[in-house]
């Protein structure tokens, strides 16, 4: 299963499938920012992801087994994604679904972008054209300089900045440990992440107050009802699927390549904020998000247009530097 699991375009297509789905989460936690803070959401649903590894995957035995420079590398990198987590979600309070996915989507052109430097792949003049259409979108969603502006935004690109780097380090992991461990650790590190948050929360609360940003991350815990219990195992099993498909897809592909894939989230998002609040993008909202879904998907078009070979056969420079030949037996 694992071997067919890593064949480019089964990883390309969980990944879409993933990101699809992705959205559902992010609107049932913008939901239960009215009234519940995020840490507990987040801590809860580590939890319930911890205990679904335990009993479905021998993940927890395989994080047991890690070597420890390979776990805390794994550990390293899960708490980018906690970091990600907190600064994506926090502004949810304040800003539409849609304009928090959109901006947090320049995370794919800086993942393109890093992959050069940091993981030795090429990227042509049409990947760089693509990059540059894709920003001109996210600068056209954040408006700069304008009345529209708003801080939040600049809080969501910190969110991509992060996650663009918690998946260059699952790249440069690509021939360490094993696919299991790995998501077992990112569990842990929601764990471990919020749980100090979640402790500031019920001893020193914050009080009601007109930042619903603020009061998102520092209100008191709530006992969860039985609709908020339903909402968690959702988002619990989403972002399982997605953690399994991401990191799945990162290791098993060109991260340039795979970046426009993620885009599938926008549409999704744009959908489930009609649906449930009534929100609809106005007409800049709508041609940044163009402009970044035709990035994408030009750079898609580009490859197959070239029939380029996606590098997974051959050992990348990043992988080849994780594990010296020998070594990954050793720590698989």
């Amino acid at each position: 299963m694992t071997g067919w699991m890593q064949r480019p375009f089964v990883a390309l297509g969980m990944l879409a499938l993933a990101m699809s789905l992705i959205p559902l989460n992010d609107a049932l936690i913008k939901l239960m920012s009215a009234y519940m803070p995020l840490a507990e959401i987040a801590f809860v649903r580590g939890m319930l992801s911890m205990a679904v590894l335990a009993i479905f995957t021998g993940g927890v035995r395989s994080m047991l087994a890690l070597p420890a420079p390979v776990f805390w590398s794994f550990f390293g990198r899960g708490m980018c994604l906690v970091l990600a987590m907190i600064l994506y979600f926090v502004p949810l309070g304040s800003l539409p679904l849609p304009t928090v996915i959109t901006i947090f989507f320049v995370s794919p052109l800086l993942i393109t972008l890093l992959s050069v430097p940091f993981l030795g792949e090429r990227i042509g003049i049409h990947r760089i054209l693509s990059v540059f259409m894709g920003l001109v979108g996210v600068l056209i969603i954040i408006r700069p300089g304008t009345a529209e502006f708003q801080i939040e935004a600049v809080v969501v690109f910190g969110a991509a900045l992060s996650y663009a780097a918690f998946q260059i380090w699952t790249r440069r992991l690509k021939s360490v440990g094993n696919l299991s461990a790995m998501v077992t650790v990112q569990q842990l590190c929601y764990i471990t992440g919020f749980l100090p948050i979640l402790l500031i929360n019920y001893f020193l609360p914050r009080a009601p107050s007109d930042n619903a940003t603020l009061d998102f991350l520092f209100r008191a815990p709530v006992m969860p009802g039985a609709q908020d219990a339903g909402f968690i195992i959702i988002c619990t099993v989403a972002v399982l699927f997605l953690s399994m498909a991401s990191s799945n897809a990162y290791r098993s592909v060109e991260a340039s390549l795979i970046a426009p894939f993620e885009y599938t989230a926008i549409p999704f998002a744009v959908i489930w904020a009609i649906v449930i609040w009534g929100e609809w993008p106005d007409a800049l909202s709508y041609l940044g998000m163009t402009l970044i879904l035709a990035g994408g998907l030009y750079t898609i078009w580009r490859e197959r247009a070239r029939d380029v070979e996606v590098m997974t056969a051959t050992p990348m420079p990043a992988s080849t530097a994780a594990a010296q030949p020998g070594e990954e037996e050793g720590r698989s």
